[in-house]
């Protein structure tokens, strides 16, 4: 086998450098673009704080939960629903499609992350805590204790929550007397967010 000369071998050397240093812009423009959508669905969504009705630039959305976080990801014009995906509801049809792109994850919080509840009400009228993907909110931020302000449509309306899976069953701090979990549905049994919340799911890659 010849030999390479030493100017081959540094021209070589250079082409792999090149090429690893574009890769790295790649990667670092994506990152730059994905936190500038991420910004752009928490702003829209901010937008139509208590609002009763749902509306992008004009066109209006279900003004329900699920018509609620999929009209804060269409300003990126991001889908969150895949083509033929059907769900016993809208938030169950939104898991079922981040679950296909492999976007579950549990309990692992961020800012724009959709946050899904079981039995936040009773779907199907037989009084029993049956009724799964009852609700779905988005995900505004997070505290260095646990705590996560999301936002959702609930009672007519866009609102601000939060839920704390540290402490999933209590109300307050009972120090600082700070809201740890809201109420999500009346009545007796789990009540709060923390109780109700299953599962987060996101959308962006980060």
């Amino acid at each position: 086998m010849a030999r390479r000369s030493l100017p081959d071998l540094l021209r070589r050397l250079a082409v792999l450098l090149i090429a690893l240093s574009l890769c790295g812009c790649a990667t670092a423009r994506s990152k730059r673009q994905a936190k500038t959508d991420l910004q752009t669905v928490l702003d829209r969504a901010l937008l139509m704080l208590g609002r009763e009705d749902i509306r992008l630039d004009g066109r209006p959305y279900r003004s329900d939960c699920s018509g609620f976080v999929e009209a804060s990801y269409d300003s990126i014009n991001f889908n969150l629903l895949d083509p033929g995906v059907r769900g016993v509801s809208g938030t169950h049809s939104l898991f079922k499609s981040l679950a296909g792109r492999g976007r579950i994850k549990g309990k692992d919080i961020r800012p724009g992350d959709l946050l899904f509840f079981h039995n936040t009400w009773d779907r199907n009228g037989n009084k029993l805590r049956d009724d799964r993907f009852t609700h779905v909110g988005l995900a505004e931020s997070v505290e260095v204790d646990g705590t996560v302000t999301f936002l959702h449509y609930v009672s007519g309306r866009v609102k601000r929550d939060v839920l704390n899976l540290k402490h999933r069953n209590v109300v307050r701090d009972p120090v600082s007397g700070r809201t740890w979990n809201s109420f999500l549905r009346r009545g007796g049994g789990r009540t709060l967010a923390g109780e109700l919340f299953f599962k987060s799911g996101r959308p962006l890659p980060r």
